[in-house]
């Protein structure tokens, strides 16, 4: 599990950090090229015949270089690519619209559309109070500009998924959830839109149990008790809920089978624009369960604390 780059209360951080649940520790990586926060990462295949990346790499996308956000000249575009396997940073083609607090995750390449080949996309959502999604594919190093979202959001999460049941125009096996932020106007979304690749529509699943931005989520096993046909659900996990910027602990998951949210035991620590990411639970932890959702990192309550704590959530059964 990787935390990459933010700040500590001033300075943006090229700090980049490894977790491994099998040792429960965490490691200082090489840093980041372009120190920077409010940036997006996720996972996928690192770029073809790109000098120095192989295997699977880490995508750093977006954000924000400024000493105090919000100010548009300073987000960014930046995409840089750290590889497991070589222990190195590379920088990628920019993202076509440089925004901070995009969402961003990995799923199959849109059909169709010209530039993106191979069987998987990287995905950046929203941000900056847009309804911009971009995709990139790694197997020719290119971004492609896709259909908008239906709301601009800013400060969204996304994830990848079963497709949500009985939602018109959404086939195959995955879909992309756009979940919560901010709108244009400055309200907090609990809207949620999914976007099916192989049609390359965007279309409306159920809301959020109660708004939110500045979220984390991922995908997982559904919690044991709330599976069915479709294994897989989506988790949404802490960020605020109003303008007070009182942050919230709240969880919710959907599952995709029956298109419905469900509560979930709160975090223990509230947080906002916190990191989230699904792997295996640490060594020597209590259950049975094999696979836990992780909340790292983010900022408290008013004085807003940066925070270092981690939790986990076992799912899965």
């Amino acid at each position: 599990m990787y935390a990459i780059g933010g700040h500590n209360g001033s300075p943006t951080l090229d700090t980049v950090e490894a977790y491994s649940p099998a040792t429960n520790t965490w490691r200082t990586l090489p840093g980041l090229p372009t120190a920077r926060y409010a940036l997006r990462a996720t996972t996928a295949p690192c770029p073809k015949d790109l000098e120095g990346l192989r295997g699977t790499c880490v995508y750093a996308i977006g954000g924000f270089t400024g000493a105090e956000w919000p100010d548009p000249a300073f987000d960014v575009g930046t995409v840089e690519a750290y590889s497991p396997a070589t222990n190195t940073w590379r920088t990628l083609p920019s993202l076509p619209t440089p925004r901070s607090f995009p969402a961003a995750t990995t799923a199959p390449c849109p059909r169709g559309v010209d530039g993106l080949k191979g069987s998987t996309c990287v995905y950046a959502i929203g941000g900056a109070f847009s309804d911009t999604v971009e995709a990139y594919s790694p197997a020719t190093n290119t971004w492609r500009t896709l259909p908008s979202l239906g709301t601009p959001r800013d400060a969204p999460a996304a994830a990848t998924a079963p497709c949500p049941e009985g939602v018109d125009g959404l086939k195959g096996s995955s879909c992309v959830y756009a979940i919560g932020g901010a709108s244009a106007i400055g309200s907090i979304l609990d809207t949620v839109e999914a976007y099916s690749p192989a049609t390359n529509t965007w279309h409306t699943a159920a809301p959020l149990g109660s708004p939110r931005v500045a979220l984390g989520a991922t995908a997982g096993p559904c919690p044991k008790g709330d599976r069915g046909p479709k294994q897989s659900c989506v988790y949404a996990i802490a960020g605020f809920t109003d303008f007070t910027d009182i942050a919230t602990g709240s969880a919710e998951v959907l599952n995709p089978a029956v298109n419905t949210w469900s509560a979930l035991p709160a975090l223990a620590t509230p947080r906002f624009e916190l990191g989230t990411a699904t792997a295996p639970c640490p060594k020597d932890s209590r259950g049975l369960t094999r696979t836990c959702v992780y909340a790292f990192g983010g900022a408290g309550d008013p004085p807003f604390p940066i925070l270092g704590s981690v939790e986990a959530l076992p799912v899965g059964g």
